[in-house]
């Protein structure tokens, strides 16, 4: 459960502040795993995909994780107040606050290891290079990324030196590895089709309480 909780921190950070004006990517998700429970996860978790959708003032994520819950994101650039909403098994939760706040008081680790490479493919007719970064546990994450559109800003999982936007993600722990590889891409999406709202009655807690719940 830990490392669901770590994968909606993933999707929720890591697109928390692309530049560009009304870009909209839809992924689909790929789920190898190993182990009977990490099978049974990867049943539960099929035909999960992922919606993001950004502009210079906003950015929406919403996530479809198989029949587990949906996770739904905005985040408002110019407050630095980030808004989320997961249902599912769990129930219905919301949280709100600045994710700056969050680990502001730890103590800092060192950074993970980034690779540029020299390999490239191509995804959506984009042009894409391929970049690895190794966490500190040794944990392996593959991104290939376009130059053509800017990098999220404001994120730990995509560290400053890859340049450019990720239309594909493979990233593995706990004998997972879920591969989110975008099928649909626009760079004119209307922003106000793309809106989070909180169902009437649901409390909304701040960002730490999910961050202690998942022991994130």
């Amino acid at each position: 459960m830990k490392f669901i909780y770590s994968l909606v921190a993933v999707l929720a950070f890591t697109f928390a502040g692309f530049a560009q004006k009304g870009v909209y990517v839809k992924y689909e998700t790929n789920i190898d795993a190993s182990g009977e429970e990490g099978e049974m996860m990867a049943m539960m978790m099929n035909g999960s995909t992922m919606q993001v959708a950004s502009s210079s003032k906003k950015t929406w994520v919403k996530t479809q994780m198989g029949t587990m819950m949906t996770m739904e994101m905005e985040m408002d650039l110019k407050e630095d107040q980030m808004t989320i909403f997961m249902s599912g098994m769990m129930g219905n939760m919301a949280f709100q606050g600045d994710p700056e706040e969050l680990g502001k008081d730890e103590e800092e680790t060192e950074g993970p290891e980034v690779v540029l490479h020299d390999e490239t493919k191509e995804i959506l007719g984009e042009k894409c290079k391929k970049a690895t970064i190794t966490d500190s546990e040794g944990n392996t994450s593959t991104y290939w990324y376009t130059e053509n559109f800017k990098r999220p800003e404001g994120m730990d999982q995509m560290p400053n030196s890859i340049p450019g936007l990720c239309l594909q993600m493979e990233m593995g722990a706990e004998g997972m590895t879920m591969t989110y590889t975008a099928i649909e891409f626009e760079d004119r999406a209307d922003m106000e089709e793309y809106t989070l709202e909180i169902p009437e009655g649901v409390e909304i807690q701040g960002l730490d309480a999910m961050q202690n719940m998942g022991g994130m």
